[in-house]
């Protein structure tokens, strides 16, 4: 079955941002992995990252990103 869900302009735009960040940040086959790891999982995936993360401010979030993202390159 499967389930139509109307969004709204603004749920569109965070939708549309968030997929931005994630291909900017990670590229688009890590991004994809990312959401599609998401998806799989069991439970709920909100409160999953929100243990993950904890309070961190976006700002913080984004520079251990980017930190990650710099490891990664250096790697290869």
């Amino acid at each position: 079955m499967n389930a139509v869900m109307t969004m709204n302009a603004e749920t569109l735009s965070i939708i549309r941002d968030g997929w931005r960040i994630l291909v900017e940040q990670l590229g688009i086959r890590k991004a994809t992995e990312f959401v599609v790891l998401l998806e799989r999982g069991q439970g709920d995936s909100v409160v999953d990252i929100a243990n993950y993360w904890g309070d961190a401010a976006i700002d913080e979030i984004y520079q251990q990103v980017t930190i990650w993202k710099t490891a990664q390159s250096a790697a290869v």
